[in-house]
């Protein structure tokens, strides 16, 4: 191998190196704002309302959806506009969300059933209210986590 050959290979190097670092960026930057915390309440409130819906009385818990339906196409708009990183969504990702909404019905049945073999008032509520804190509570730990990975894979594609 040349000199030059050399040289080209380390550049090449350099800028493979700073592909991998931007990936990281970007990465990080997606996940922290897709985890923001304000996304985090309008889709805890919209859960809320969502399985709070089951304590009210059969002409109203059906009005409860042309709410969700708004903020949901409010949250989503207002989001795909103001996101600085886009990036499509992988089936890895919609397998992922599938699977955590799937669980999260689950346990809202599994525990909204004990709640009312209990005599809670307003079972639905109550445990709509616990799994929106437990799950704000979750993700924030897992957005802080995913930064953080995010950004050691971006420091160790710098040191290389």
């Amino acid at each position: 191998m040349t000199s030059h050959d050399a040289q080209v290979a380390q550049v090449a190097q350099v800028a493979l190196d700073d592909v991998r670092r931007r990936r990281g960026q970007s990465h990080a930057e997606y996940v922290r704002y897709g985890l923001s915390r304000p996304y985090l309440a309008a889709a805890a409130l919209l859960v809320f309302a969502a399985f709070a819906s089951f304590d009210l009385p059969n002409p109203w818990g059906g009005a409860v959806l042309l709410p969700g339906l708004v903020l949901f196409a409010g949250t989503s708009a207002v989001y795909a506009r103001r996101a600085s990183v886009r990036m499509p969504l992988t089936s890895k990702q919609a397998l992922l969300a599938l699977a955590f909404g799937l669980a999260l019905v689950a346990a809202f049945r599994l525990l909204s059933g004990a709640a009312e073999a209990g005599g809670v008032p307003a079972p639905h509520a109550v445990v709509s209210a616990v799994l929106c804190l437990a799950g704000a509570v979750v993700t924030d730990r897992w957005r802080a986590v995913a930064v953080a990975r995010a950004q050691d894979k971006k420091a160790e594609a710098t040191a290389h």
